[in-house]
């Protein structure tokens, strides 16, 4: 009986464990239990919800336009360089003689060519060429202010304030226009560290020029003058010497130009830019006047005043501005000359030709 009741209590036990296990494990279901419910069916409509691609497409071209307009206006607020005749005469007072558009075809040829053959092009005897339109238009207002002044123009000297401004090429060629106009010239290559002009016409370092005639006084004018080109005299600048202002300061100098100014109608002299060297200065007291060549893109118009106060100042005489290198826009000089000249040359003769409408984007 013992054994038979012990039996009975533990299976007693191990029953009510079990029951009490159940109910735990059906309270925990009934709590686990999802109450999420389906308020509307999906459907497809097959339109792509992401990526938008017009938003992306817009998002794009907006950011295509905005970005170069603003770094565009960067580059119009932060650039100083002079570009037009606009840029100097609103600055300064200085007289204004001209400008020399852009020839690339010209500085092409010029780059494919060496310092000792020159393949530059005769632009006097090109009827249609705005170069050398505009160099006979610099004749003209020189003429034309020396003589309301009352001044002399013939002996000119041409500097600048800095290299590459193209002070060579302004004195070949305006003494090109010079002599097609039937003047005698002379071209001085006062320029006696680097003789530009005299390579440009053929000559070098070895052929006796400037420097011998200044630092010796048996060199005859005769030696140091030679025909060049087109009916141009020259005056070559010789061998470097060690002490270039102080052959520029010798009295032989002005018995040159005095020479030379006796026997032709008009004396350029090529000389060194102005800021960085004395030469120039130097050189002004045998000049009438002096032309002063700005490179357009490249001269910084914060240095206009500085051209003033050699103006206001007469450090170097009368003077004049020349502006070399503008780009010409289809508004500008080359499409007036070329439409005017063209059209009232042509009219009543062949067809007329139909004209492209340009487009142009900013």
């Amino acid at each position: 009986m013992l054994s038979i009741e012990r039996q009975q209590k533990i299976k007693e036990q191990l029953y009510l464990f079990l029951l009490n296990r159940r109910e735990e494990n059906a309270l925990t279901q009934a709590m686990a239990d999802n109450n999420a419910r389906i308020i509307d069916n999906p459907q497809d409509n097959s339109v792509l919800i992401s990526p938008q691609t017009r938003k992306i497409l817009a998002l794009g071209v907006a950011a295509g336009l905005f970005i170069p307009v603003v770094i565009l206006l960067l580059i119009m607020f932060l650039d100083t360089r002079v570009h037009s005749r606009h840029d100097v005469k609103g600055a300064i007072s200085v007289p204004y003689l001209g400008d020399i558009p852009l020839d690339r075809e010209m500085m092409k040829r010029r780059r494919r060519s060496s310092d000792d053959d020159d393949e530059t092009p005769d632009i006097a005897s090109d009827p249609n060429s705005a170069v050398g339109e505009a160099f006979r238009m610099l004749r003209a207002n020189i003429d034309f202010i020396t003589r309301s002044r009352g001044l002399k123009s013939q002996v000119l000297m041409v500097t600048s304030f800095n290299e590459s401004a193209g002070k060579s090429f302004t004195t070949r060629h305006l003494a090109e226009v010079l002599v097609a106009s039937g003047k005698s010239v002379v071209v001085v290559d006062a320029d006696i560290r680097k003789g530009t002009l005299s390579h440009r016409f053929g000559f070098s370092h070895k052929d006796t020029g400037l420097s011998e005639y200044l630092s010796n006084a048996s060199v005859t004018l005769s030696e140091v003058l030679h025909d060049g080109p087109l009916g141009i005299s020259i005056v070559t600048s010789g061998a470097v010497p060690p002490n270039p202002v102080e052959l520029l300061m010798n009295k032989r100098f002005d018995q040159l130009v005095a020479e030379l100014r006796s026997r032709f109608d008009y004396v350029l002299i090529d000389s060194v830019p102005f800021g960085i060297v004395a030469d120039s200065s130097i050189m002004s007291r045998v000049a009438d006047s002096t032309l002063f060549v700005i490179r357009a893109g490249r001269f910084d118009r914060r240095l206009l005043p500085e051209i003033q106060s050699l103006y206001d100042d007469k450090k170097i005489g009368e003077m004049g501005i020349v502006l070399n290198g503008v780009k010409h826009t289809s508004k500008g000089y080359g499409y007036g000359y070329g439409y005017g000249y063209g059209y009232g040359y042509g009219y009543g003769y062949g067809k007329k030709k139909k004209r492209r409408k340009k487009i142009r984007f900013v």
